[in-house]
């Protein structure tokens, strides 16, 4: 079986984001605590997708699968020789010690885990660099619906203060579907962030 292609993977995410922005229409129409709760499940999909993109699109531009616009990337070594010798290789190769696990749910993690394999002029990590900060927002909004806790809290209510300029007492659910303080519910700005994200990322 052949390896998938970075177009394969776009595809698989841009239409299981198309399911998100169908549930999330449908949602509007209920009562503000249940619309709510929708996109706090939407929000953990949403950022799921992403990191599934970004963590495959890498994967496979280590084994130099071109991307979608045929061009091949450069890789810092020989081409990986199949998917998961990228992963063993992100894991190993010019590190003193082995990293454990491999994250992708930030930029800075990401670069961590590519660093060696993928040259930081590559198109990917171009572009991914420059969505560091939206990437980031998003995903302590992901972890504080995921885990509610203390440290998970403190860095929501950053989310907060940097989108209003202060702290404003508001639970995730509330924040995802405000429009108090901007025309667009942040939970559909992120789901368009994350479809021009993973355009962007997956060619040249």
């Amino acid at each position: 079986m052949g390896r998938p292609s970075i177009g394969s993977i776009y595809s698989q995410a841009i239409s299981r984001l198309s399911v998100v922005d169908r549930y999330l229409k449908k949602a509007q129409k209920l009562p503000p605590e249940l619309y709510g709760f929708v996109a706090e499940i939407m929000m953990l999909r949403i950022f799921s997708i992403i990191e599934f993109s970004v963590r495959e699109t890498a994967v496979r531009l280590a084994c130099r699968v071109p991307y979608r616009d045929g061009v091949t990337p450069t890789c810092i070594i020989h081409s990986c020789s199949s998917l998961s010798d990228a992963i063993d290789k992100f894991k190993t190769h010019g590190r003193r010690k082995a990293k454990s696990f491999l994250q992708f749910t930030n930029v800075s993690q990401t670069n961590d885990s590519i660093k060696h394999i993928i040259d930081n002029a590559e198109p990917f990590r171009q572009k991914l660099n420059a969505y560091g900060i939206i990437f980031e927002e998003m995903r302590k909004v992901r972890n504080h619906i995921a885990h509610r806790t203390s440290s998970t809290g403190r860095d929501f209510k950053d989310v907060i203060r940097q989108r209003y300029g202060g702290y404003v007492r508001l639970k995730p659910s509330a924040f995802l579907i405000s429009t108090k303080r901007q025309s667009k519910a942040i939970i559909n700005e992120y789901l368009t962030t994350a479809n021009i994200m993973i355009n962007e990322l997956t060619k040249s």
